[in-house]
C-alpha cells in the first residue's frame, strides 16, 4: 500500500512534476493517441499548456507523492494559446511525424468539444491523470475530492470531457452526470461530456 494521497495547489516550482505525472498518464488516452499519435511529443504538449495557461491563470493540483495531478479553469477563462515558437516548433514535428491529419483531427476534436461545453459559468476540469502504474491508490479520488470541493465552496457547478470510459464511473462517484456522448471525428473514439451541480456545504 502506497501513502494516503495528500493534495495541494502546484506552482511553477512543480512544472516537470505536471509534465511528467500527466504525459505519462495520457500515453494511452484514446481520444489523445487519435488527436497526436506521436506520444514522444506529450511532454512538449503538456509543457507548454500548463506553463501558458494553466499556472498563471488556471488551477493546479497535484499529489505530494508525485503520482497525480488536475488541471482546472474557473469560470470565465478559456482554453487558448496565443501563437509563440514552442507551440510552431511541436506542431512542426507532428506534422513532420504524422503528416497534416493531426492537424484535421484537432479541429474535429475541438469542434465537438466546444459544441457540447455548456454557456453556464462553472469550473473545467480539463485534466486529470496518474503515471502509469500508480492507478488504483486513491489519487483520482483524492484529486476529485480536493476540486470539487472547491467548487462547492465557490458555489459553482462543475464541468468535464471523459476521453477514456473506463473513468466514467469515477467521476460518477463523485457527483458528475453524462450529459451527452458523441464520436470525436469520423471514425474517431468516444467522449462523454459530463456535469456536477455544486453541493451546498453545510
Amino acid at each position: 500500500m502506497g501513502e494516503a494521497p495528500i493534495i495541494r495547489s502546484a506552482n511553477s516550482v512543480d512544472l516537470d512534476s505536471l509534465v511528467a505525472i500527466l504525459s505519462s498518464s495520457f500515453e494511452h488516452d484514446p481520444v489523445m493517441n487519435w488527436v497526436i499519435p506521436s506520444t514522444a511529443l506529450y511532454q512538449d504538449f503538456f509543457r507548454l499548456i500548463i506553463r501558458n495557461i494553466y499556472l498563471p491563470r488556471g488551477i493546479t493540483h497535484i499529489d505530494e507523492q508525485g503520482r497525480g495531478a488536475s488541471l482546472w479553469l474557473p469560470p470565465g477563462e478559456r482554453f487558448e494559446l496565443p501563437p509563440q515558437w514552442a507551440l510552431l516548433r511541436m506542431l512542426g514535428q507532428l506534422v513532420m511525424r504524422e503528416g497534416l491529419r493531426p492537424l484535421a483531427r484537432m479541429r474535429e476534436q475541438s469542434a465537438l468539444f466546444a459544441q457540447h461545453r455548456p454557456q453556464e459559468p462553472h469550473f473545467y476540469l480539463q485534466f486529470i491523470g496518474c503515471k502509469q502504474g500508480q492507478q488504483g491508490a486513491g489519487v483520482g479520488s483524492a484529486l476529485l475530492k480536493h476540486g470539487t470541493r472547491l467548487c462547492d465552496e465557490r458555489a459553482f457547478p462543475a464541468y468535464l470531457e471523459s476521453s477514456n470510459a473506463l473513468n466514467v464511473p469515477l467521476y460518477q462517484r463523485h457527483g458528475f452526470e453524462v450529459i451527452a456522448q458523441a464520436r470525436v471525428g469520423s471514425g474517431g473514439p468516444s467522449a462523454w461530456f459530463m456535469w456536477r451541480e455544486a453541493v451546498r456545504l453545510r
